[in-house]
């Protein structure tokens, strides 16, 4: 937890130590493993059946400690065929894949969540294989890797890079570049020592998976760096070896009995619920809400205002969440749920402020002002045209949706009918599927939510804007709420998209329900014909008789529908 909250407090100033402990639930071989078996192989190819300990046979001889280097040149004649050798030990066979195996562990896919949110921004493996790359890549964040020494000439600085993985004893798919033996892992190159130098002394430091027992190197980069800028945590199942709690106490660190898989998917799921819970306070989102309705009253160009709606429209739109997901990869039916919720409750926390905006200059503003805003309802319902799980993606435009709503609400309680119609065809987004642009209002809560009860939960999460903001009262609220949503589902229905389960009282009996805002616009269509507002301001092209089709049509509709779901059909 502790750690959690210096994440959550000062993101990105945290680098992560990945050991072969990281790695062993993935079914790779340790890199010891590989050598072994690779010293085998050159025995039996030298007809060699009995050797014993197979790194002392190679010592015996050939004269020297086995290197990969030399294995690999005694085994393989090509480039080509010392990778397609060291892929065997990395990379799943069809077998292996089905078995889940060789892939990403729980722990990589924790640190991909942590670098996702902009938490870590630096991952330090002594692996060969490319498995934290892989989960990254499947958390949507494309790392800037080292993996040779050469790599580090002209690479930006520290702060520059989004994510940057540092294989610091080398990559299977260069095999030039793996240390295996204790003279390779005895000293480093310059450069290696000094990328080391910048990160231990500028970041904090999170370590799994690694013993320390067997890389000096690694070692002296550590135990050289004197300054304590943030904290170190190091977790590991067993007992520390002496090397490592050497380390642990020169640099103050703090020890967790933990395997890698439970440590980071602990750290990520407490990151998660504190980023969750750390709802903006109500005192801030009323102060900005009074600054709207200043700048709103005010007899010049309210200008703070519409910097303050487009920080927070651009501050949504660029969520990790909505741009990068992970859209796939989460797991089973209940994991997708737990997820999908998860990611839902984030996206209603981080648009409580952009929600009230709207829905203030929606009620009190102008002309002038909706061009603020009104754009920025099609930009957030867009879904993108990616893979992966559909409820997932289609959440990627709740924001969108949840905009839509406390703009449509707030139009319909001040009558600006001008307004309402244009959140009812204005704002558009396209569709990937269908390769066409619609109107947003056809995608419903439910459409981008993915929930059968998400417009009462919409509902519900918009009544403090309403009451508490714009001092309505809830029955003031309920009524503007209910007449958007009656003439949204119009539109959808008029537009062939069917209709969405709704937030909405019911009237009538069997046959013939009514939902409640049916009998305002029934009576107000009676009373103004041809003059009422909302045909005056375009609303289905003006047309009464459209108007009048369409209703009855939804009408007759949601008749069926309820009477059925009466029945249990």
């Amino acid at each position: 937890m502790t750690l959690a909250f210096a994440l959550r407090a000062t993101p990105g100033t945290y680098a992560v130590l990945l050991g072969a402990g990281a790695s062993v639930a993935s079914g790779v071989p340790a890199a010891w493993e590989i050598q072994q078996d690779l010293i085998e192989r050159l025995a039996a190819a030298e007809g060699t059946k009995e050797i014993g300990d197979p790194f002392d046979w190679y010592k015996r001889r050939f004269g020297h400690e086995a290197t990969y280097d030399g294995l690999l040149e005694a085994l393989t004649a090509t480039t080509f065929e010392r990778q397609a050798l060291l892929k065997t030990y990395f990379e799943p066979d069809e077998q292996e894949r089905e078995q889940g195996r060789k892939g990403p562990t729980a722990a990589h896919r924790a640190v991909a969540r942590l670098a996702a949110a902009g938490l870590v921004r630096i991952v330090l493996t002594t692996n060969f294989d490319r498995l934290t790359e892989a989960a990254l890549r499947e958390a949507g964040v494309e790392p800037t890797v080292v993996s040779h020494p050469d790599d580090i000439t002209g690479l930006a600085p520290l702060h520059t890079i989004a994510c940057l993985v540092v294989h610091l004893h080398g990559d299977y798919l260069a095999p030039t570049s793996m240390l295996n033996t204790p003279e390779e892992l005895g000293t480093y190159t310059p450069q290696a020592d000094k990328l080391l130098d910048d990160i231990f002394d500028n970041y904090g430091l999170i370590i799994a998976g690694w013993s320390a027992k067997y890389d000096p190197a690694l070692r002296n980069a550590l135990s050289r760096c004197t300054t304590r800028r943030f904290a170190t945590y190091w977790a590991d199942p067993r007992p520390l070896a002496d090397e490592a709690h050497d380390l642990l106490t020169r640099r103050s660190a703090a020890y967790v009995q933990a395997d890698a898989d439970t440590f980071f998917g602990q750290v990520a799921d407490a990151a998660d619920a504190l980023a969750d819970t750390a709802r903006e306070h109500p005192v801030s989102i009323a102060i900005a809400v009074a600054s709207a309705k200043r700048a709103l009253a005010g007899a010049q160009l309210a200008i703070p205002l519409h910097d303050m709606l487009r920080r927070e429209g651009n501050r949504v739109a660029a969520l990790p969440l909505r741009t990068s997901g992970p859209f796939d990869g989460v797991g089973d039916g209940k994991a997708v749920e737990a997820e999908h919720e998860r990611r839902l409750r984030m996206l209603e926390s981080e648009t409580e402020r952009l929600l009230a905006l709207v829905a203030t200059t929606a009620y009190w503003g102008s002309e002038d002002t909706d061009s603020w805003w009104l754009p920025d309802i099609g930009q957030l319902a867009q879904i993108p045209a990616v893979s992966g799980v559909t409820a997932l993606i289609n959440l990627v435009g709740a924001p969108g949706t949840m905009m839509m709503y406390a703009a449509g609400t707030a139009a319909v309680a001040a009558q600006r009918w001008l307004l309402l119609v244009r959140i009812l065809t204005e704002t558009r987004v396209f569709n990937p599927y269908e390769g066409e642009h619609q109107p947003a209002a056809v995608h419903g809560p439910q459409s981008n939510v993915g929930l059968r009860d998400a417009s009462e939960r919409l509902h519900r999460q918009l009544l403090p804007v309403f009451t508490d903001h714009l001092t309505l009262s809830e029955t003031a609220y309920a009524d503007a709420w209910e007449r958007f949503e009656y003439l949204r589902l119009i539109t959808q229905h008029s537009a062939g998209r069917g209709m969405e389960a709704a937030y909405l009282r019911r009237t009538g009996s069997l046959g013939q329900y009514r939902v409640a805002p049916e009998s305002w616009l029934r009576e107000d269509l009676d009373r103004h014909g041809e003059d009422h507002p909302l045909l005056r301001a375009g609303f289905l092209g003006g047309d009464l008789d459209r108007l009048k089709a369409a209703k009855e049509a939804f009408d007759t509709a949601y008749s069926v529908t309820a009477s059925r779901a009466m029945w249990g059909a």
